[in-house]
């Protein structure tokens, strides 16, 4: 157990509660610190420097993953040469049931998460690469646009539904370039049917990088079920403010999407010439099949250091794809779910990964032989949702065993890889 002093601090937006506790956990110190007033931060220095000279020992200042607020205060204090901890909030939500009086407040909490990290006996965080985090919130919000995209382009296939049902015949992606400059331009039926021919035929012509003709046979397709959907259409003020609007989002967040891909792009390539192990992480986690650049980037900004993961089991759990335990006395239980306990952008990513190595291309062979073959082998006794969570779980080896090796994937069967291993082991034995 940790006999040293610690300091737990309860993080919220403007200011914290920072609570210490002696090796024996009495409380000796409390400290409210006001994010916006430096003297609060130089007397929390003072009031650890105190601490440090009484129990002849550094204090380890803990605090909870609180989204981006306890960045601040984790920076300051780690820059200043303290040790930082930050726990998980289920950890210390866990133990505030000890008590049993029902007191909730700043304060208090700030004492349970000292507590958690004296009982739970965590580490310290290491501090991060700057590249790192940067790379890491780049990648979290091409992410999170992304799925707002996607919710803007469900919105807008609603109203173009009402509208003019039957658009989707012409153009079956609302959201292409052909589809939304029509849209834009003549929202309803009545705007197709009384719009000029040879306008709306260069729109389509140059919006789809295609012939005359073909844009002919579109135009002429459109207006066919402009005048089929014609008498069905709710073409009123709401339905076209609220197209016009969707379209407008739709475009800006392509935009917004596209700049920050380039930033990955471009941070990646600086990074190479302060930090080359990046780049080549990058291109080490490409060699895998299914996993490109952005995959890439983001399984390293989420992990950061792989040294830290001894074990593939670790790596797994940090995924939060190991099964969770159910167990009491002679009951065991057997249907056990994944425990999602780890980065949800890391399982989104590695689903992704996982339908890419099982697939089939356009002439039926596998693009990964190996991978599909133990999908289709676990699909005869398992449910396939449970044979790709078992895919998913071989993935994590592979880029264990890629990151621990530092060398690119090589496609082996398993026969291949326990003969390699078997006379690597007879070598090493002579």
């Amino acid at each position: 157990m940790n006999l040293k002093p610690i300091a737990g601090i309860d993080v919220s937006k403007y200011f914290s509660e920072m609570v210490v506790i002696s090796p024996t956990n009495e409380i000796i110190a409390r400290l409210t610190i006001h994010h916006n007033n430096p003297s609060d931060f130089d007397r929390a220095i003072e009031i650890l420097k105190k601490v440090e000279e009484d129990f002849a020992a550094r204090p380890t200042i803990v605090m909870e993953a609180t989204g981006h607020y306890h960045k601040i205060l984790s920076r300051f204090f780690t820059s200043n040469g303290w040790d930082v901890a930050i726990i998980n909030p289920i950890q210390s939500n866990s133990i505030k049931n000890a008590g049993v009086r029902k007191v909730k407040n700043d304060k208090i909490d700030a004492l349970w998460i000292a507590l958690t990290f004296r009982l739970t006996n965590s580490t310290t965080a290491q501090p991060s690469s700057e590249i790192l985090d940067c790379l890491k919130n780049l990648c979290r919000q091409y992410y999170n646009l992304s799925d707002e995209l996607t919710s803007y382009k469900y919105r807008l296939t609603s109203v173009v539904d009402q509208i003019m049902l039957n658009f989707k015949e012409v153009f079956p992606d609302i959201c292409s370039k052909t589809s939304l400059a029509i849209l834009e331009n003549y929202p309803t039926p009545n705007d197709i049917l009384g719009a000029d021919t040879e306008k709306l035929i260069s729109i389509i012509q140059q919006t789809s990088k295609k012939s005359y003709q073909w844009a002919k046979e579109k135009y002429e397709l459109l207006i066919a079920k402009a005048k089929e959907f014609k008498s069905f259409s709710i073409s009123n003020l709401a339905n076209v403010t609220m197209l016009k609007v969707y379209i407008n989002m739709v475009l800006t967040l392509q935009q917004n999407i596209d700049k920050i891909f380039e930033s990955i792009n471009q941070l990646v390539q600086q990074s190479s010439q302060t930090q080359p192990s990046i780049s080549e992480n990058i291109n080490l986690l490409q060699s895998i099949p299914g996993i490109g650049f952005l995959s890439a980037a983001t399984i390293l900004a989420e992990i950061g250091d792989f040294e830290k993961f001894s074990k593939p089991n670790k790596l797994v759990a940090f995924f939060g794809i190991d099964p969770s335990v159910n167990q009491s006395g002679q009951f065991v239980g057997t249907k056990n779910k994944m425990s999602k306990r780890g980065s949800k952008i890391l399982r989104r990513i590695l689903f992704t990964i996982a339908l890419a190595n099982i697939r089939t291309k356009r002439d039926s062979k596998p693009c990964n032989p190996v991978l599909f073959e133990y999908y289709q082998k676990k699909c005869q006794q398992k449910p396939k949702k449970v044979a790709l969570g078992a895919v998913m779980r071989k993935i994590i080896c592979i880029i264990f065993a890629v990151m621990r090796d530092k060398k690119p994937f090589e496609l082996r069967t398993p026969e291949e890889h326990i003969r390699r291993c078997f006379n690597n082991t007879a070598v090493y034995c002579v």
